[in-house]
Parts: C-alpha cells; structure tokens; sequence
C-alpha cells in the first residue's frame, strides 16, 4: 500500500500563488459543505416539504457539478491513478450504453439516469479530496458531531410516534419500510432508513476516532463527544434497522484494531468504555420508547431474520462472479430505482434484477463489462482500506481507518448505485476526507497551502 499512496500523492499539478490557491481551496471547501448540507437535508425537503417532486433528488448535485466546473476552470483536481481509473471506467460505461441502445432499444431517459447514478459522483474523488487539509478535516468531524445531537432527538421523536404519523412519512409515503406494529424505522432527516443508517455509521467512526486520539488533537470538546457517542449509540437502537447495528459492529472492531495498532493501553482501554456504554443506552431506549426496543430486538433475533441476513453477507460475498453469460446485459440503468418512477411496481421494478448491488450490475451491463466493474469497485474498496491501515501506521490517523472500513463493506457489499444520490455521495465525502488525509500529511503549520507544500502534495 506504500507504493499505492506514493502514486496515489502523484498528482500532477501546478501550484498557483499561494494566495490565489488559498481563496480557490476556499471556495471548493464551501462546495464539499453545500453538498453535505443538502445529502443531509434533502431527504427533510422531500418528504416534509414537496413529496411530489421527485427531481428534488438531484438537489446535491448542483454543488457538486458547480465544484466540478470550478476545479476544471482552475486545474484543482488531482491527476493520478485514481483519475486515470475514474476516465476508463466511465468511458467503458457510455461505450457500452451506447451498444445497449442501439441492440436493445434502450431507453435514452434509462441510460442518461444510470449513466448519472454509475458516473457522476466519481469524480467527487478528484476534487474534494485537495480541500481536506487538517481544517477542512476537522470542520468535517465537528459538524457531523453537533449535527448529531438534534439528529437524536428527531430520531427519538419518531422512534415514539405512530408509524403514519407525519414526522415518520418518507418519499415511499406514510408507513413505507416500517415495522410491525405500526412503527416506523425512524431515518430522521433522511427520506428512507437505509440513508439514515450510512450517516449515523460515519458519525459513529468520527466518535470512535476523535476517542482514540490524544485529548490535543480532538476537534472538538468532551461533552459534544460524550453527547454525541451517546446519541449515536441510541439512534442506532431506536431506528430500528438492523444494518444499523451491523456497522456499529464493524467500527467497533475496526477501533479495536486501530487501539491495537496504536500500541498504547489507553486507546484500548476508551474502546472498551464504549462497550460499557451499551447497558446504559438500552436501558435509555426501554424508558424512551420500549415498543420499538422489542420491534428491533425481534428483527434482530428472529430466526428467520438471523437466516436471512446471513445469506444475504454469505452471497454477498461472491456475488461478483457471474451466475449466467450474457454479453449485454439487461441495459445500463435498469437497475436504478430512479429510472422507474411513476412506472407501476416503481421502486420494486428494481428487484426484477438481483436486489444486490454487484450481481445487479453484471445483470445491467453484461458479463464482460459488469464484471470489468465490479473488480474495478472491488480494487477501490481493498485500496481505501489499505490506504485507512497505511495512513493509521504511519500517521496514527485511527479516523481515517474507522471510515475506510465503511467504505469498503459498502463498496463490496453496500448500495452503491441504486441510490447513488443518497450512497455514493455520502461514502465519497467520507473517502475525500480519508484521501485528504493522505495528500496533506505533511502539514504541520495552520497555513499549509505554501508553494513548497503544494509542490510536494499535487507534483
């Protein structure tokens, strides 16, 4: 992973005036939080505000097609391997689109929507990741911890309301994706769960990360800390989503690795702190809402739900190679949920093809382009964890390693392209921040954008 991270550090660009450059990084850091702030809040406007306007789902995209323009008109972007693997990939996609249209009769409206959910947000990879210096990092941890604390208190409001009651009404309608007795999986501001769960997962490495290093180099202070593991913790109980749990799992044995790896007693002994925290959440969650605690606990224990998610992870776990031969492929975007409103089925039309996400894209694209895809996110999933072990060894970064193993179960496991809106966006602002972490590791001065930095960071 050295010789990866070296190349990956290689990006030819030219280092403009410092002061120039620092008003550019300037402006593209207020683009990386514009798009947060709408993958935040879009699923609220949706489902609160205009439920009937599907196209507000693109609502995100304007900052990040504006930070798309900017880093093009000023040549902030980084040209590495990791863009030289964006480009082929992406022209392999339109090729075979193309192909697709013209043999199967593909729908133009069908591939320009899968082309959006499969391309798009890609190159969310090249750019943001210049802006996430030490400051853009930590404003990144800080807004996400402050940003947890009403989340919270959403989630319990909904966690204690009727499952059609308003507060709980999501783009699929009251009572969509709820559970039984008439609850619903709380999402917060999100406009399905499964958003909600990707968001609270990145909170919580956040949480693990700022425990696991010294008191000095935190982001923020102790009592939004405590608060907001706190609350993290109690969300993941009372959404009621069982993938929820799962990524708390993962994040905790990811921080017991990164305790491990740091070689001190006291990171390893904060992890364990927040084990014993667990007695004390459940037993919030029983006075808060005691319903929906026994609606997760039998979602969760239930043999058949324990079956099911099993196979679920088994198949998922070699479900990169192809079940049957078929050069083609049912065609590029018919397996996006958005392709398919206001058919009949809608959001089910989806499930006619595989309900996860790597056998759906060979289903779409084809043996031979389906499976060049999915090595592709397969590589890019083993790389940003590498990157999260090399960037904890060597720059005792344990924030960064917490969400790059995230990102990898999503890439090889998640959603990454049924919703990308809602996925993809929130797991590239994530890697950014990882990658950033990498392309700045040399700062040590709160004016890091000098020319020598830059020649050493982007040359």
């Amino acid at each position: 992973m050295p010789g990866d991270a070296a190349a990956l550090q290689c990006a030819e660009l030219d280092a403009p005036p410092q002061g120039k450059h620092l008003a550019q990084q300037r402006t593209l850091l207020r683009l990386f939080f514009a798009t947060y702030w709408l993958v935040v809040f879009t699923g609220a406007i949706r489902k609160w505000l205009f439920p009937s306007q599907q196209i507000l789902y693109l609502l995100q995209d304007i900052p990040i097609a504006l930070a798309y323009l900017y880093a093009l008109g000023t040549g902030l972007f980084t040209r590495s391997f990791l863009a030289l693997g964006v480009a082929v990939l992406s022209t392999a996609l339109i090729v075979h689109g193309l192909i697709q249209v013209i043999l199967l009769d593909l729908s133009i409206k069908v591939l320009v929507i899968g082309l959006h959910n499969y391309i798009f947000y890609l190159p969310m990879l090249l750019v943001f990741p210049l802006v996430m210096d030490s400051a853009g990092r930590q404003k990144y941890i800080r807004w996400n911890l402050i940003l947890n604390l009403p989340m919270t208190l959403l989630v319990v409001a909904q966690s204690r309301a009727s499952g059609t009651a308003f507060i709980n009404r999501t783009t699929g309608g009251i009572g969509f994706g709820g559970l039984e007795g008439r609850l619903a999986r709380a999402s917060g501001t999100f406009n399905f769960v499964a958003f909600y769960s990707i968001w609270l997962a990145i909170v919580f490495a956040l949480c693990m990360g700022e425990w696991l290093v010294p008191p000095h180099r935190r982001a923020c202070g102790k009592l939004l800390l405590v608060s907001s593991t706190i609350g993290t913790l109690l969300s993941v109980v009372l959404s009621g989503e069982r993938t929820s749990l799962g990524y708390t799992a993962i994040v905790l044995v990811a921080a017991m690795f990164a305790g491990a790896s740091m070689r001190a007693f006291r990171p390893m002994l904060i992890t364990g702190g927040v084990l014993l925290l667990l007695p004390g959440v459940l037993l919030i969650a029983t006075q808060l809402s005691p319903a929906m605690l026994r609606a997760f606990q039998a979602r969760a224990t239930n043999s058949n739900n324990v079956h099911e998610a099993k196979g679920r992870i088994l198949y998922g776990l070699t479900a990169f190679i192809p079940q049957r031969f078929d050069p083609i492929g049912a065609g590029l975007g018919m397996g996006v949920d958005a392709a398919h409103v206001g058919e009949r089925g809608g959001y089910e039309v989806t499930y006619t093809l595989d309900e996860q996400d790597l056998p759906r894209t060979i289903d779409e694209l084809g043996t031979f382009t389906g499976s060049f895809y999915d090595l592709m996110r397969i590589g890019m999933a083993v790389g940003i964890a590498l990157l999260g072990i090399f960037l904890l060894t060597r720059q005792h970064d344990p924030h960064s390693l917490l969400i790059s193993s995230l990102v990898l179960t999503d890439l090889y496991i998640g959603d990454l392209t049924r919703n990308s809106s809602m996925t993809a966006t929130q797991y590239f602002l994530a890697a950014s921040f990882v990658l950033g972490s990498l392309y700045f590791s040399h700062e040590d001065s709160a004016d890091i954008l000098n020319t020598t930095h830059l020649e050493t960071v982007y040359a």
